[in-house]
C-alpha cells in the first residue's frame, strides 16, 4: 500500500456551518486541498477566494477552490453542510 501524500476534503454547502467548517480545517493545517461545493456558484467562488487568503496565515499551504460533485470521487473526507432550504 502506497503512503498517501495529500489530504483532500470536500465541503458541500457554503452557508454559515460549511464556511466555519472549512475555516477550522484550514486552521488545523491537516488539509492539503479544500474543495467547496454549493448550488450558488457565485457564492462558492467568493467563499473559496476569501478562504484562500487565510492560507497564508495558516500552518500549511492549502489549495482552496470551488468545485463540483466530481471532486468527491477522490476525496478523503466529504462533509455535507447543506440543509433543506428554509421558508420564510
Amino acid at each position: 500500500m502506497a503512503n498517501k501524500v495529500s489530504n483532500k476534503v470536500v465541503v458541500i454547502g457554503t452557508g454559515a456551518v460549511g464556511v466555519s467548517y472549512a475555516y477550522a480545517a484550514l486552521n488545523q493545517g491537516t488539509v492539503d486541498e479544500l474543495v467547496l461545493i454549493d448550488i450558488n456558484q457565485k457564492r462558492v467562488e467568493a467563499e473559496a477566494y476569501d478562504l484562500s487568503h487565510g492560507v497564508f496565515n495558516g500552518p500549511t499551504s492549502t489549495v482552496v477552490k470551488a468545485g463540483t460533485y466530481a471532486d468527491c470521487a477522490d476525496a478523503d473526507i466529504v462533509t455535507i453542510c447543506a440543509g433543506v432550504p428554509q421558508k420564510p
